[in-house]
């Protein structure tokens, strides 16, 4: 080692005495340090201005992590330049050697041809290494600059950087080793480096090729360390390439001393190349592959809430099939060529906690029974001439795809969107996991923990409403309905896609609700018959769940049932006289109770600090009063303030003409306390706590009105004990305030990029002239 360690302090001393080593060392602190410290003066100026506007209610940067948006924004470009720099620096690495004829002492000394590459790669690296260390300097100045910084984040990035440059040189010196010419070395470098980047896209739609090219290709691998998740698979990568170009190096080395044939050379290569391959899948196989995510809210794994539920597998096969329409949408993420970014972006990270994982993929082409849209849009074509065309266009093979005859006797896919779809079993029960149009594609968390719950449990829970009476229906999508939060299967945000079911009832029989189902009356516009009221009575004192929503002008239709459960929807309407919008379209607040339901990512930021206030829009409601007479524990959980412009309207109420106007005559008045239009009523029912939630406006959960507003899913998932959908709402960031003002940190800025460079372009001019003169 002490040979290796001369031929490196040699290497590294020719670096201090090389221009162009000053060079890329000044060019990329000025440039590393004005993007970085960029993004700090930034933040540090907006903070002030904040602070300056707001005082007291600013709260800092609530629900953003100053570690990534200070640090780890700028750090791609950082790398682009590492990119840029390092071919200069390695492009003369072996063949000055050449040039200058000292390669002949080298091999004539006894020194061994891997004693020479390792040392000069030690040399390069270890001057890389330094332009890394300066470059922490600037980290350190953002580290103290922002409270309660991710170290470890941080100190994962770092060794991002590390590894990176270790592989650039690595590559760097074998090129050089290649070509005499410096210039097409470092021209050389650039175009391997860029394919290393760009492996993960050729051949993708080529079998077992496909493997090769994406476990090579450095594409990711330090965005995963960037992104602050350390991976076993991340770190043999790096260290395998690096090994497999300085053993190529001494290959290449050695060939020119040795008067063998080149075949001996050439399945040297061979055998080097293949071993790293056979590490790389090797390493990349689930249950070899070893995590830590070293962020504070562990963003990088599965959220707990998940993992419960992956834990109730029993380690049987799950088999998930990708069935890909090549008339459909999101063709091109279920091609073959994007497989592994299907396996790796997507599945990963369930496949890292359960390992028996079966992945099978049918390609076919259909269309729904009675859909003549593509027809219209190809007139005179047949679907055979349509698909033919579209294999064309996305450059895949036809062949590959069912017809629709043979899709059709494989599976029933009728009642779905004729998209990018997954099949999920286990132990011989199937869901649907959907994929949606939007530029995430893939479904979420929420969506693989539904489906695994509708495998894992024997019934799932159904939501069913009352109809007959023109209801709100869960299955129709007019503004005024609730189809598109229910069972819009195109739709992220719908509950069948969380693993809840939905469905409409005319009457309730003894077999009608099994366990864990939820009755809902929503509005009816007709009087209930009388066995149905009965009915619903029935089903309360039994202890069943319920919703119920109730409207304005129609309180006589609803209270019969509200009534048995100590609450009565009053005569009137409540007004809200604003210059705005209508006096009957106002904002209800949701109470602490109502927060404390369920876990919707409103109400996580609200616990937490991150807004003020959770709200609902209204269009119509009326006062519900209610006595404790029944056995039920009753809470408020939607309100509206009171103040001089809102009171309960008992006259005839114009809402589109001229603001109505307070009349007591007409029976018109106003609370003290807060108009109470959303209730949740409790009691206890043997072992079970039954659950009721009543509201006074039946709108708010239409598609006109955002669906619920911050209630989202609450009212759902609270009535089936939050067993759905699962939530996946992960630690609220601490490192949210900056310790430095907008004046230091600009000051901090101009020092990094430009008054430390150029003390070093001073001390590199002092040495070159010093060493020229001797």
């Amino acid at each position: 080692m002490k040979v290796v360690f001369n031929i490196a302090r040699a290497e590294l001393r020719y670096f201090f005495f090389s221009p162009i080593a000053w060079f890329v060392l000044i060019l990329f602190l000025m440039s590393s340090a004005g993007i970085i410290m960029g993004n700090l003066s930034d933040m540090a100026l907006q903070q002030d201005t904040m602070i300056e506007l707001q005082g007291k209610l600013f709260q800092g940067f609530l629900n953003a992590p100053l570690t990534r948006m200070v640090i780890g924004k700028g750090l791609d470009t950082v790398l682009m330049i590492f990119f840029l720099f390092i071919p200069l620096l390695t492009m003369g690495v072996i063949n000055r050697e050449y040039s200058a004829g000292t390669i002949k002492l080298l091999h004539s000394s006894p020194v061994r041809t891997r004693q020479i590459i390792l040392g000069k790669f030690l040399g390069v690296y270890t001057f890389v290494c330094l332009m890394i260390l300066v470059f922490l300097g600037v980290l350190a100045v953002l580290t103290v600059s922002i409270q309660q910084v991710e170290v470890l984040h941080i100190l994962s990035m770092v060794l991002g950087f590390f590894l990176l440059a270790a592989m650039y040189v690595a590559i760097g010196m074998f090129i050089s080793s290649l070509t005499s010419y410096p210039i097409v070395a470092g021209i050389g470098t650039f175009v391997v480096l860029i394919l290393f980047t760009s492996l993960k896209l050729l051949f993708q739609g080529t079998d077992y090729v496909r493997d090769v090219t994406y476990f090579l290709s450095s594409s990711g691998r330090v965005e995963t360390l960037l992104a602050g998740l350390i991976t076993t698979r991340d770190l043999i990568y790096f260290f395998s390439i690096i090994a497999l170009f300085i053993i190529f190096t001494i290959i290449k080395t050695k060939s020119v001393t040795e008067s063998k044939s080149w075949r001996v050379s050439g399945l040297r290569y061979l055998l080097a190349f293949s071993i790293t391959v056979v590490i790389l899948v090797v390493t990349s196989l689930q249950g070899m592959i070893g995590y830590w995510d070293v962020t504070r809210s562990k963003t990088n794994t599965l959220h707990e809430n998940t993992q419960a539920v992956i834990k109730q597998l029993d380690g049987s096969p799950l088999k998930v099939t990708l069935y890909t329409n090549l008339l459909g949408y999101n063709l091109l993420s279920g091609l073959p060529n994007a497989r592994n970014s299907y396996l790796w972006d997507f599945w990963a990270r369930y496949r890292r906690f359960y390992h028996n994982i079966e992945f099978n993929y049918v390609y076919y082409y259909d269309v729904n029974d009675g859909d003549s849209s593509i027809y219209r849009v190809y007139p005179g074509k047949s679907l055979d001439e349509i698909a033919e065309k579209y294999a064309e266009m996305n450059r895949t093979d036809l062949a590959l795809f069912k017809k629709p005859a043979e899709i059709r006797s494989l599976i029933d896919l009728e009642s779905e969107p004729k998209g990018l779809l997954m099949q999920v079993e286990y132990k011989g029960k199937k869901t649907f996991l959907r994929t949606y149009m939007d530029p995430e594609i893939f479904p979420s968390e929420r969506h693989v923990s539904g489906s695994l719950l509708r495998l894992l449990n024997d019934t799932t829970p159904t939501f069913k409403f009352l109809t007959g009476h023109y209801e709100r229906s869960p299955l129709k999508f007019g503004e005024r309905e609730y189809g598109g939060h229910t069972i819009n299967k195109g739709s992220r945000n719908a509950l069948i896609n969380m693993g809840l079911n939905f469905d409409t009832i005319s009457s309730l029989g003894a077999t009608t609700f099994r366990p864990g189902d939820v009755l809902v009356v929503s509005d009816p516009k007709t009087t209930l018959d009388k066995s149905i009221i009965y009915s619903v009575k029935q089903y309360i004192d039994k202890g069943g769940n319920a919703m119920f929503y109730a409207e304005p002008g129609k309180q006589f239709i609803m209270n019969p049932i509200l009534n048995h459960v100590g609450v009565n929807a009053d005569e009137g309407t409540i007004v809200k006289v604003n210059s705005q919008d209508m006096p009957h379209k106002f904002v209800g607040l949701i109470s602490k109770t109502g927060t404390d339901m369920a876990d919707e990512q409103p109400f996580f930021f609200f616990r937490n600090g991150i807004i003020k206030a959770c709200k609902v829009a209204i269009t119509g409601a009326s006062v519900l009063s209610y006595t404790d007479t029944t056995g039920f524990k009753v809470e408020q959980i939607t309100t509206l303030p009171n103040n001089v412009n809102t009171w309960v309207e008992r006259g005839v109420l114009v809402v589109d003409s001229a603001a109505p106007t307070f009349n007591p005559a007409e029976g018109d008045y106003r609370k003290e306390a807060p108009y109470p239009v959303g209730l949740q009523l409790t009691r206890h029912i043997g072992h079970k706590l039954q659950k009721v939630i009543i509201s006074s406006d039946a709108d708010m959960m239409s598609a006109a009105k955002s669906d619920g507003g911050d209630y989202g899913n609450a009212f759902y998932s609270y009535t089936v004990d939050n067993k759905f959908p699962v939530y996946h709402n992960f630690k609220v960031p601490t490192d949210i305030w900056l310790t430095i003002k907008k004046g230091p940190a600009q000051t901090l800025k101009m020092v990094l990029q430009y008054v430390l460079p150029a003390l070093i372009l001073l001390a590199g001019i002092v040495i070159l002239i010093r060493r020229k003169r001797k």
